[in-house]
């Protein structure tokens, strides 16, 4: 599929439960259809989040894992302890593969088998914070596993971003690092926040 095809496509699943069917659909072609225009993306998004966390031994969520490209650019940069979360069973089969995960939860981010995790020092998501995906519900029950001072990095385009805006504009989160990705026609935002005081 052509970019724009894949992009219209995927976005247009009506529920989660069609959402990963479609990405079980996808997951044998998904690396093949997006690498070209998406390779960088999960490079530039580890190296933004190693840029503030400096101990490679804390807990990494990769929320949203998909295949596992943002896992390989993880452990490329020295990061060992990496949970791969993604609602498509055929996605994770794949992320398993890479080698490079301590462990992959299979569900959503309001199940119960995340809530059990242990607060982890950073949260990367890529590709997650879209129409009919991840938005500001999503965002908020991230708040609940991040550790104080937590590392947040994710990207969201452009016309989606004010749909974040009621949770990103609450004192608990302080904007760190933003960067313009302009792989689509609607821009990629690539930002990071950190944690900044307890929550409750």
């Amino acid at each position: 599929m052509e970019p724009k095809e894949w992009l219209k496509w995927i976005c247009s699943s009506r529920d989660l439960d069609e959402l990963g069917k479609n990405y079980d659909q996808w997951s044998d072609k998904y690396e093949a259809d997006v690498s070209q225009l998406w390779e960088a993306v999960p490079r530039t998004a580890a190296l933004m989040l190693s840029k503030y966390i400096d101990d490679k031994q804390s807990l990494i969520l990769d929320f949203g894992a998909g295949t596992g490209l943002v896992g390989v650019a993880l452990a490329a940069l020295g990061f060992e302890q990496i949970v791969g979360m993604d609602i498509s069973p055929g996605m994770l089969t794949i992320a398993e593969e890479k080698g490079v995960y301590s462990s992959l939860i299979c569900g959503s981010i309001g199940d119960e088998q995340l809530r059990n995790l242990d607060q982890v020092s950073g949260i990367i998501a890529t590709g997650v914070f879209a129409e009919n995906h991840a938005g500001s519900a999503e965002l908020s029950k991230l708040q609940e596993i991040i550790k104080p001072e937590g590392i947040l990095v994710f990207t969201v385009r452009q016309s989606f971003l004010p749909e974040l805006y009621e949770v990103l504009n609450q004192p608990e989160w302080t904007l760190l690092d933003s960067q313009v990705m302009p792989i689509y026609d609607d821009p990629i935002q690539l930002l990071g926040y950190k944690a900044s005081k307890p929550l409750n």
